[in-house]
């Protein structure tokens, strides 16, 4: 088998493994941007629903869903902070594109972790569709 032919069976083994079951395991929870709007809305007085923003500091200062709380995926203390949440909070996480978003609910779900959801497309959708955005204070 040639070198390119290896690495490219390789590379369609590391997608079937690892791609694909964050994709599949998120589509069951994905809403479109003005349906996460409506989530939001509907849960605006429940203390168990939490937006949680996967993105750095800096995207998020630069603008967020109101009442978003920050928890960078990608933080070293990211598992831990998750894991504090109350099991039965209602829970919706966005990232910037919707990359992070699946992964996070993998993690949620590994936790025991059963009412999330995703906001399909991320913050950019959620800016595509013209809905309110906040920026922090500095």
């Amino acid at each position: 088998m040639s070198n390119s032919r290896f690495y490219g069976v390789l590379a369609l083994v590391f997608w079937i493994l690892f791609v694909l079951p964050g994709i599949a395991v998120a589509s069951e929870h994905l809403l479109p941007p003005l349906e996460a709007q409506k989530l939001i809305e509907e849960n605006k007085d429940n203390p168990k629903f939490v937006i949680i923003d996967l993105r750095s500091k800096n995207e998020f200062d630069d603008g967020h869903i109101e009442g978003a709380k920050l928890v960078h995926y990608y933080a070293t203390n990211f598992k831990r902070i998750i894991s504090q949440l109350d099991r039965e909070s209602k829970i919706l996480l966005y990232c910037q594109k919707g990359r992070q978003a699946p992964l996070a609910l993998r993690d949620l779900e590994k936790l025991r972790f059963t009412d999330m959801y995703i906001l399909d497309g991320g913050f950019d959708e959620w800016v595509n569709a013209g809905l309110p955005i906040e920026y922090s204070s500095f």
